[in-house]
This record gives C-alpha cells, structure tokens and sequence, in this order.
C-alpha cells in the first residue's frame, strides 16, 4: 500500500502543480487547496504581481 500511496500523492502534487500553472496563466489566483498541496502560503503568494 505504501507504493500505491506515494504514486497518488505524486500524482495528486502534479495535478496541483497543473492547476496553479493553469490559474497564473489566465491572471487568476490559484485555489487554495492547490496552493496548499504545493506547499506555498497563500498571503504570501498574493504578494506576486499577476
């Protein structure tokens, strides 16, 4: 089960990676629970000049 799980947890940070990239192309901020599964702090990413 661990290999399974870390196969679903990288593929769940891809999706999350994709996501975010998507959001910052079309000027947006990115859903929090992405930001969240990326690791990157919401107030602090707002600082970023879209």
């Amino acid at each position: 089960m661990t290999v399974l799980r870390s196969i679903r947890s990288a593929f769940s940070t891809f999706r999350a990676a994709i996501h975010a990239a998507s959001a910052v192309e079309m000027h947006r901020v990115p859903a929090d629970k992405d930001l969240k599964m990326l690791g990157i702090n919401k107030v602090a990413f707002q600082t970023i000049h879209l």
